[in-house]
């Protein structure tokens, strides 16, 4: 019988936020009331300026044979001239490439940075995405961490982790999932000078416009010195409430930007040109990104306000799509090894679908998304939950069997 070379499959590796997902799709198939908290799909619809677009184009014969497998040009002109006015970023088209959203630009540039005798430095919590990728391309994982409480980047374990000859990349997330935070300029400026040269660092922007308190500052602009080691990537998944058209970007250096483009060029062929041309209204449309910014701030805030008080530790983001609850000691107190059978828990008690921090590198919290319309009810029903005796509550039913 053929054999598996790398297993890549259940335990460590498999995507809890995807189980639990399921599982609530299980239970609202049998008529539950279910309340979404797990994946971070925005629930307000995409601009019409975008959709009139990607319309548009597809009713036009000749642009929807349009094959880039770097991207379609008008959109990374697009991307060049939000940055540079927006960012200041002072880059061109030359540095831009395209993709079906940023998780195989990821895979290629790890793939591309390293191999087995290389280490990836990513920050810890960190989203599950990028030891998925460093495992593929046989990389070893070393993690910086990020202090959940006060969300500031702890720069000696950055220094007693990064090594000028083994480190081949450095992952900067902010605004980061899981927990919001928000990597100061002061912070940047450490890292590039710690790094300087000698590994390159990857910005995942993808939350950028999602900022509560403050207005996002670029990489780019802040440290133009180090251009020649910086990749930023971005998506119009998230603040620009895309999810599902998979169109994705990044920037970076030239020499790298070649490298991507030939593996698109036989591993990607095209992104849905109709697609990407809606893209351009969306970089036009500054509104949509302020109000849903607007939208997640306040139920971010409600996060706070609720729970804090109960027996989990809400930990208020500055940013983003998510809230983390730190729930350590209610585990220990109801005998739960783990996030993921707190998880479990609380969808068969309360009807909430969470994300356990096992897929984040916190195995006893929470991670919670605020993209769905009820969603401080579901913040009020995990009030209910933590704030009461677990065995007074009843299971509302059962769920399917699925792996852990």
């Amino acid at each position: 019988m053929p054999k598996i070379i790398k297993d890549l499959m259940p335990g460590d590796l498999e995507f809890q936020m995807f189980v639990l997902d399921e599982l609530a799709d299980g239970l609202i198939a049998k008529g539950a009331d279910v309340l979404k908290l797990t994946i971070g799909v925005p629930e307000l619809f995409m601009p019409k300026a975008v959709l009139d677009g990607m319309i548009e184009k597809l009713r036009d014969p000749d642009f929807v044979r349009r094959v880039y497998p770097e991207g379609l040009p008008e959109l990374r002109e697009a991307i060049v001239e939000f940055y540079n006015r927006r960012y200041q970023a002072n880059t061109t088209i030359d540095n831009v490439i395209v993709n079906t959203g940023t998780s195989p630009i990821f895979r290629n540039i790890f793939q591309l940075l390293s191999g087995p005798e290389y280490e990836i430095m990513i920050p810890k919590p960190y989203y599950a995405l990028y030891m998925y990728c460093a495992t593929l391309a046989g990389a070893t994982v070393k993690f910086y961490d990020i202090d959940i409480d006060t969300k500031r980047v702890d720069m000696d374990s950055f220094r007693r982790n990064f090594s000028p000859e083994r480190t081949s990349l450095v992952v900067i997330n902010s605004p980061g999932n899981p927990i919001g935070n928000i990597v100061t300029p002061d912070e940047m400026r450490e890292i590039y000078e710690i790094v300087d040269r000698q590994a390159y660092v990857l910005n995942d922007e993808i939350y950028n416009n999602t900022m509560f308190y403050d207005e996002f500052k670029s990489p780019l602009a802040l440290f133009p010195e180090y251009k020649d080691m910086t990749i930023v990537t971005n998506s119009f998944s998230k603040g620009f409430r895309m999810y599902t058209k998979r169109i994705g970007f990044a920037i970076l250096p030239t020499d790298l930007q070649t490298n991507l483009r030939v593996i698109q060029q036989h591993t990607l062929l095209c992104t849905d040109p109709c697609y990407q041309y809606g893209m351009i209204a969306a970089l036009a449309d500054e509104e949509s990104p302020r109000e849903l910014t607007e939208v997640y701030k306040g139920r971010a805030e409600y996060t706070t306000k609720r729970l804090t008080g109960t027996r989990c530790t809400p930990i208020g983001a500055e940013g983003g799509f998510y809230a983390i609850l730190r729930c350590e000691e209610w585990n220990k107190a109801q005998g739960f090894a783990s996030s993921k059978e707190l998880a479990r828990d609380i969808l068969e008690k309360v009807h909430v679908a969470v994300v356990p921090g096992t897929d984040f590198g916190v195995p006893h919290d929470l991670r919670l998304a605020f993209c769905n319309n009820r969603y401080n009810e579901g913040i009020d029903r995990l009030y209910e939950y933590f704030s009461s005796s677990n065995e007074a509550l009843t299971p509302q039913g059962a769920l399917e069997n699925s792996p852990a």
